[in-house]
């Protein structure tokens, strides 16, 4: 199954639409996250999904 690519026109990334259905409490923290950030969604997610792995390897949680 292939995933839909969008490229953005002014910044040479491309991003894949999944299609995740998050909880509303999950899209208020992103929101947070990227107001502490200033920095877009994708960004924000992926910064805290780091840092959220980097505090699992920390705690011998993740291998």
């Amino acid at each position: 199954m292939k995933s839909k690519v969008k490229k953005m026109t002014n910044k040479k990334t491309i991003k894949r639409t999944r299609g995740y259905r998050l909880k509303p409490e999950t899209h208020q923290l992103i929101v947070k996250i990227q107001k502490l950030l200033k920095s877009d969604q994708d960004m924000a997610i992926a910064g805290a999904c780091s840092m959220y792995f980097a505090e699992l390897q920390k705690n011998g949680s993740a291998k």
